[in-house]
């Protein structure tokens, strides 16, 4: 054990970060402990719904660019269907996430577990 003089500030070393159980995700919780894993799930949480808003903004920009300079001729009138994909897709992604947190336990779900894995049913003849 090494000896700090009185004149040192020494801190108390960090507690080891928790590893994430399989299935949970992170909290606000997670990252006050310091766990980096949480850190990184949350980062890639961010960097999902800012691709969800860019293609969201992107098929609305289309459609508002359709709608100005090609509506009246019923012109370019494939940047309709392309426009509504890209701007109604994000929407049901962003709650299909969302939903799928349901059953994490602490997320508002009823904390059921999944079903079983297909490999565990066993068919007998």
């Amino acid at each position: 054990m090494q000896m700090h003089p009185a004149s040192c500030n020494s801190k108390a070393p960090a507690p080891a970060p928790q590893p994430v159980k399989d299935g949970a995700s992170s909290s606000a919780l997670d990252l006050q402990k310091g766990n980096p894993a949480g850190r990184e799930v949350v980062l890639a949480a961010a960097v999902v719904d800012v691709c969800l808003f860019g293609a969201a903004m992107a098929g609305a920009a289309l459609l508002t660019w359709w709608a100005l300079a090609f509506h009246p001729s019923y012109s370019q009138l494939w940047m309709v269907p392309v426009g509504l994909v890209l701007a109604c897709t994000p929407p049901v992604v962003c709650l299909a996430l969302h939903f799928s947190d349901s059953r994490v336990p602490g997320k508002g779900g009823a904390g059921a577990p999944p079903p079983p894995l297909l490999s565990a049913v066993v068919v007998e003849k």
